[in-house]
């Protein structure tokens, strides 16, 4: 992939303490995720501008954006399942929808996971998997492991902004504080 064609995207890293929680959890069902550098995180906007739009006025206008926005606590409470993947719920997840709603706002050429007709769910992706059955055992092994840990205190001061390398690997390019 050329420099040019490297996408991005935005996301609120989870802290490092919830992080050091779901790791094992995600490197056994997101391990190609956590090989390519991606941290547990809630996306905001994914994909983003590609590499080669990202100028010192889209850092501003982010960071502009973003410094407008409260920081905010929030719990990831309970597990939760799309048709093909695994993820902890955030409480409240109006804040996030607000980051997703202000994002979306600023810059309307970039729809969430490419198609304007999607509207976002915050969440943090644990596994993913495209087996119904696999699903369920993969449900039924993060309830059991996690039932002591959850919810997971977390709080959420800054949005990244993701580059993905050449190599497929994805590296923070900027970090945006949340009401500052």
């Amino acid at each position: 992939m050329t420099a040019e064609g490297r996408r991005t995207g935005l996301a609120v890293a989870v802290p490092d303490e919830a992080d050091s929680i779901l790791a094992p959890w995600r490197g056994r069902y997101l391990a190609e995720s956590v090989e390519r550098g991606i941290p547990a995180h809630l996306t905001i906007l994914v994909p983003f501008a590609r590499a080669s739009e990202v100028t010192s006025t889209l850092h501003l206008s982010l960071g502009e954006l973003y410094a407008s926005l409260p920081a905010f606590d929030y719990d990831l409470t309970e597990i939760r399942t799309f048709p093909d993947c695994a993820w902890l719920a955030p409480e409240p997840s109006a804040p996030f929808d607000e980051l997703i709603a202000a994002i979306r706002a600023r810059f309307p050429d970039y729809p969430p996971y490419g198609d304007s007709e999607v509207e976002p769910v915050p969440h943090c992706t644990v596994g993913v998997t495209d087996d119904a059955e696999t699903l369920g055992l993969m449900v039924e092994e993060l309830e059991a492991g996690l039932a002591n840990a959850l919810p997971l205190r977390c709080r959420a001061s800054e949005v990244t902004l993701w580059r993905e390398l050449d190599e497929g690997r994805w590296v923070a390019d900027a970090v945006y504080a949340l009401g500052s």
